[in-house]
């Protein structure tokens, strides 16, 4: 396990090796890391200095000897920065790369609670800071049909630091279980026209519509500008009429 989490931020199976090798037997010739790591010497004589010029290891000189030892794992911490930088420089060279070739929506089903909480991410990562989006929410359940708390926190916070802004059509019993927040306006579809508890979602972002049964777990994406964008006036419509209403 240790092993994997070092290679997914950038070293190889042999520099994982050896620094967590050494980590707990610190103080090593490079004869004692061939014969104990079955790494050979030839490959010891590249990857060393490699580690040396990263500032995973040193080497000391004790009684004409050398050894290698490993330096404080918090240096990880500046790889994790590092590699968070090139990301972000690296994100809008594949957003002006990425297109969407398809003239036809495209329609994609998803299952199961997972999939639900990746929608919620999908909204996150579509949208802009200070992008608006527009949610229906038809629910008569918010306990054991929803997505996990922690995940659900964990995509608050995202849409918060983007300071996401939402528009809601929803019912009394979901609108008093909500505290009022400054970036939501919500409206209230009254109990006089029909009951809206249907325990479905739908979401409008970006150049997507996304529908959530949390009845049976299942939900849906249709990806088209032409789709969203109708969704959307029909959406603002009925918004506009509800808050007349109140």
């Amino acid at each position: 396990m240790s092993e994997q989490i070092l290679k997914k931020i950038g070293l190889n199976e042999e520099e994982s090796k050896i620094y967590l090798f050494l980590i707990s037997n610190p103080k090593k010739t490079l004869t004692d890391l061939s014969k104990e790591l079955s790494i050979n010497r030839p490959k010891l004589y590249k990857v060393l200095p490699s580690m040396q010029e990263q500032w995973l290891i040193s080497k000391v000189l004790i009684w004409k000897r050398i050894y290698f030892i490993a330096e404080n794992p918090k240096i990880f911490n500046t790889y994790l920065d590092n590699i968070k930088k090139d990301f972000e420089d690296y994100i809008p060279v594949l957003e002006s790369q990425f297109s969407n070739n398809f003239s036809k929506p495209i329609f994609k089903h998803l299952s199961w609670k997972s999939w639900i909480r990746n929608i919620f991410l999908d909204i996150w990562n579509s949208l802009n800071k200070w992008d608006v989006f527009y949610r229906y929410s038809s629910r008569n359940n918010v306990g054991k049909t929803s997505i996990d708390k922690k995940e659900y926190d964990k995509y608050k916070k995202l849409r918060d630091e983007k300071k996401l802004e939402r528009m809601v059509i929803t019912n009394d019993y979901l609108n008093n279980l909500k505290e009022n927040k400054l970036d939501k306006e919500v409206v209230i579809v009254p109990k006089n026209f029909d009951i809206f508890e249907d325990n479905i979602t739908k979401i409008i972002y970006a150049n997507k519509v996304a529908i959530i049964d949390y009845n049976s777990e299942e939900s849906f994406i249709i990806e088209s500008y032409i789709f969203a964008n109708f969704e959307k006036k029909l959406f603002k419509l009925l918004f506009n009429f509800l808050k007349k209403i109140k």
